[in-house]
């Protein structure tokens, strides 16, 4: 579970930015329903971004997507260069830095490079300093990795090359990376949790949730399928095989839909946007994965009941996921909701973005949960709304 992430020059956040699933100090409103009690720390389950068009919201899903795949798609030499996306494009370096949850220890990692090496990394386990790294010195690492840390490129990340050498505080803190934290994009959903629909009670509970949302499927039908992969260079050096592809598992899913002669198939990738998030978000919500779900652009792809029922759900008592969401529908920022839960991304005159939430503000006015957010947002008085030139769009329109 998420508690906090901090961005530094990455796209529009160009000043350190700190975003948190802690829970604002005494918040008492919707304790136990919208928070979740974890390795004895009290935190969210949901967070919503608000905000004009263009104002960074979704640049906060795509920092915690670019760490991810900095950490889980390691560079194959020190000629390949590390992926970056600057403020501006500049040469300076970025910075993340998180605190997560896994299995009850709190870890802690910190990320600065830029795009030819990494400046520092570091690991910590609960109070426990696991290995730190400034450029090529090597401040603190396992017993294990000493004898080896020559062999750590400049552009190789340090916590990739401890998990594959089974370091086993590293090994925990990557599964979180790579299993934990899940985008749901639906040009590019996984569909290995579909595996747990070969259980036949657990897929009769999936077929009720579709059901109950009004979606026309009565049956869904999983077809596993073997592929073969090709093998990563970086990793193909510490394989005992001369193979340079794997067989993986893959499994196709075919959801059938109701109609007057009967019901027909659509496989997963033809069903419309709305459905197959909705589908993917079943999955989580039945099996109770303790995942971090990004969702961009949630209310994008249903009807606004929809999409408050859902985040109903999201924050009900018996659901253990958490979720960062991105929306436009200003109506979702009423729907039982804390203050702590509520952000906002806001771009200044210099193109530079800063994220805070309702109860970031001094005024305890501001703060109150008896009335309306969403006039208050409206009303302009917690900032980050889409100033419109109306008379100049028009202005654009005319004919010289």
């Amino acid at each position: 579970m998420l508690l906090d992430f901090q961005v530094t020059n990455f796209r529009s956040f160009k000043n350190e930015q700190d975003f948190s699933m802690q829970t604002g100090k005494r918040v008492r409103k919707y304790k136990d329903s919208n928070t979740i009690l974890v390795n004895n720390e009290r935190i969210l389950k949901s967070a919503l971004v608000f905000g004009a068009n263009a104002n960074g919201k979704t640049n906060l899903i795509n920092a915690l997507i670019m760490l991810k795949r900095l950490i889980t798609r390691p560079t194959s030499t020190e000629l390949q260069s590390l992926d970056t996306d600057t403020f501006g494009d500049n040469t300076q370096n970025t910075n993340f830095n998180v605190t997560f949850i896994k299995d009850n220890a709190q870890y802690n990692y910190v990320l600065e490079y830029n795009s030819e090496e990494i400046v520092k990394e570091k690991l910590c386990s609960d109070d426990k300093l696991v290995f730190l790294r400034e450029r090529q010195q090597f401040i603190k690492m396992p017993a294990q990795l000493q004898p080896v840390q020559e062999n750590i490129r400049k552009n190789q990340l340090l916590l990739f090359f401890a998990q594959q050498n089974n370091e086993k505080y590293a090994k925990k803190a990557f599964s979180w990376f790579s299993e934990d934290l899940v985008f749901a994009n639906t040009d590019r959903i996984s569909n290995n949790m579909f595996k747990l629909l070969e259980d036949e009670k657990f897929k009769v509970k999936f077929l009720i949730f579709l059901q109950a949302a009004d979606f026309n499927i009565v049956d869904v039908e999983v077809k596993e399928r073997k592929r073969k992969i090709p093998i990563p260079e970086s990793m193909q050096e510490n394989l005992d095989t001369e193979d340079s592809f794997l067989t993986s598992t893959f499994y196709d899913v075919y959801s059938w839909h109701k109609s007057e002669k009967g019901k027909f198939p659509i496989g997963f990738d033809n069903e419309s946007t709305g459905t197959k998030v909705f589908m993917f978000l079943a999955l989580y919500f039945l099996s109770n994965t303790k995942k971090v779900l990004l969702i961009d652009e949630f209310d994008r792809s249903y009807h606004l009941e929809l999409a408050k029922a859902l985040i109903g759900l999201i924050n009900n008592k018996e659901q253990t996921n958490q979720f960062i969401l991105t929306s436009h529908e200003l109506s979702l920022m009423d729907t039982k909701l804390r203050q702590d839960q509520i952000w906002f991304a806001e771009k200044n005159q210099f193109g530079e973005s800063e994220l805070f939430s309702i109860f970031d503000f001094d005024d305890k006015e501001l703060k109150r949960g008896d009335f309306n957010y969403k006039k208050r947002y409206l009303e302009g008085l917690y900032g980050a709304t889409q100033m419109v030139n109306k008379n100049l769009l028009v202005e654009a329109l005319k004919n010289e």
